[in-house]
């Protein structure tokens, strides 16, 4: 009896042996191939010249895969749109709506006139189009309205009238060409700067007329009042505006999106510096120190906006474990060879379809980060920042692919 407890006893001890032998070994692999993944980014960043920043973790482990220069200040360019993307996200909820209204002061239209005028109000909606006012007439025909007694008035308050951001503000900083027209009613992305509330507004006046209602005032600028009743909507969701925004890498979308945030964040008309105190509130409170970053607005075009990797390391993790959001946020991102910005890159490499990014571009400037797959179906997180080379953007991003390629390739068990 004795003889058989000792040999339960050994072979219980053996096994936990083997179990320790066999975990320590895995660990020891683990590394080996992490320290291999680093050497082969090594010899990437060696031959990109300028300053480069780059940081690597794994999404669940949240331990670190590879690192260079974490703490350089860099200039982060368009994946600026993703602290937009971010706090639009905390702020609004993935349930608001940009909404364009209808409305009038003339509280019974029962009789199909409305004895008084009609407000277009505009609530930052960077995706209206002139297919939406169409929308918005037929809405309004709908109610049972033929006639207009008094004038068609557009109202932009609730954004601010700074149009062009911060165009000519910073000596040094992207001139005033780069930046889009940015108001409370967009309309078709406001080509050749136009007044596109105006202009909106007249659209809407000829639909209605055209559609048989009787208008006899005319357009203007002016304020909704309080109280009046509205009588169509249009709207457009977070997901799709901010997808639009970061697949597209569209300015005129992250500006109004930014200065929406603001609004909303502290109250109307929304500004940049309202849109810049939901963002500083929002990364300071999930870690990031304030002397950090500098995000001066949302779009990525003024080279006065500075982060470091481990803002973006850190802002990327907080999506990812918010598994609420993660969805909209991840589904939000380019896809590498498939659509955006990376419809083109990384195509034919293990980096395909397996890279959700966001890219940014200014001079001298090329910045990547998001979501890669690896080897192992490990979802890993990456920021890439290049400032300051030259020669031009196609090496920089090539240099950025061959990067995310290796990461897609990486395993953490096998070669």
């Amino acid at each position: 009896m004795e003889k058989r407890s000792i040999d339960c006893r050994f072979r219980i001890l053996t096994a936990f042996i083997l179990i320790v032998i066999t975990g320590l070994s895995g660990t020891l692999i683990a590394r080996d191939r992490i320290e291999e993944f680093g050497l082969s980014m090594d010899s990437i960043v060696n031959e990109t010249n300028g300053r480069v920043s780059i940081q690597i973790t794994s999404a669940d482990k949240y331990d670190m895969i590879y690192l260079h220069n974490p703490e350089e200040k860099m200039i982060p360019a368009s994946i600026t749109k993703l602290i937009t993307a971010a706090v639009a996200i905390d702020v609004l909820g993935i349930n608001f709506d940009f909404k364009t209204v209808v409305y009038t002061d003339d509280s019974d239209i029962k009789d199909g006139v409305i004895n008084g005028n009609v407000y277009l109000k505009g609530f930052g909606d960077p995706d209206l189009n002139s297919s939406d006012i169409t929308y918005l007439a037929k809405e309004v025909v709908s109610k049972g309205i033929k006639e207009i007694t008094g004038n068609i008035i557009y109202d932009e308050s609730y954004l601010d009238d700074n149009h062009y951001g911060l165009a000519n503000f910073y000596s040094g900083d992207t001139k005033q060409g780069y930046w889009p027209y940015v108001s409370a009613i967009n309309l078709n992305k406001n080509p050749g700067q136009i007044d596109p509330a105006a202009t909106a507004a007249e659209i809407l006046m000829s639909e209605l007329t055209s559609m048989g209602v009787t208008a006899s005032g005319i357009t203007l600028g002016g304020e909704t009042p309080t109280g009046a009743k509205e009588l169509a909507v249009m709207s457009h969701s977070l997901y799709d505006v901010i997808s639009h925004m970061n697949k597209e890498s569209d300015n005129h979308s992250a500006i109004t999106v930014f200065k929406v945030v603001g609004a909303e964040y502290k109250s109307a008309p929304g500004s940049l510096e309202k849109g810049e105190s939901a963002v500083v509130d929002f990364l300071t409170q999930i870690g990031n120190p304030r002397g950090a970053f500098d995000i001066v607005e949302g779009s990525g075009l003024s080279r006065f906006n500075t982060v470091n990797s481990d803002l973006y390391i850190r802002m990327l993790k907080y999506m990812y474990d918010d598994v609420k959001t993660f969805d909209y946020f991840y589904g939000s991102l380019a896809i590498a060879g498939v659509d955006g910005t990376l419809r083109n890159r990384m195509t034919g490499t293990e980096a395909e379809k397996n890279v959700h990014a966001k890219t940014g571009t200014l001079n001298s400037v090329s910045t990547l980060a998001g979501y890669a797959v690896s080897r192992d179906n490990e979802l890993m997180i990456f920021y890439i920042a290049m400032n300051g080379f030259g020669g031009g953007h196609s090496g920089a991003r090539y240099r950025q692919d061959m990067m995310c390629a290796a990461l897609c390739r990486f395993s953490r068990t096998s070669n």
